[in-house]
């Protein structure tokens, strides 16, 4: 079997290592794919990674940001990636609503909320139709807003009080 060797800094080995010990290189082993992955791989992206300049490419803030939100969600368990949407139409929703989404009781629902809750990934609100409600936490809240609510970012038009009021706005 041909073999590659590299020559590697200190701190990508150290990642190679600990990607070792995941479950997907551990499959890619089973398999004796995990040498044709790296080399397949490494091709299929070589051209973008030379186009972003390499491992220490300057992003722009919007990129980190994005990139930031990219992670953060990758990192939400899949019940959680079936709630976010859920804020898209409204700021606030209630346990009974997490429940029907979800296909479970209030009750079997109530642990896992209070477990979000205390990670920070949804907090209380203002009660709704006397029930509990609960709103994102404030990291995701800044990441649903920009991902799916660009709108709610952008200034408000001077017109809009003279809607609800029925007089002109004064600028």
């Amino acid at each position: 079997m041909p073999r590659i060797e590299l020559e590697l800094s200190d701190k990508v080995y150290q990642r190679w290592r600990g990607f070792l010990r995941t479950e997907p290189a551990g499959r890619l082993r089973e398999a004796n794919l995990l040498g044709d992955w790296v080399a397949l791989g490494f091709m299929a992206e070589v051209n973008r990674y030379l186009e972003q300049g390499g491992p220490h490419a300057k992003l722009t803030p919007e990129e980190e940001r994005d990139l930031e939100a990219v992670m953060d969600r990758r990192s939400l368990s899949k019940p959680q990636r079936r709630v976010l949407p859920m804020f898209n139409e409204n700021d606030n929703v209630t346990l009974n609503e997490i429940a029907r989404l979800l296909g479970q009781e209030p009750q079997d629902c109530a642990d896992m909320v209070a477990q979000w809750v205390s990670q920070g990934f949804l907090a209380p609100g203002p009660p709704r139709e006397g029930q509990p409600a609960y709103v994102l936490g404030y990291k995701w809240r800044k990441h649903n807003l920009m991902a799916n609510r660009p709108s709610l970012n952008a200034p408000r038009a001077p017109f809009l009080p003279a809607l609800k009021t029925g007089k002109p706005a004064k600028d």
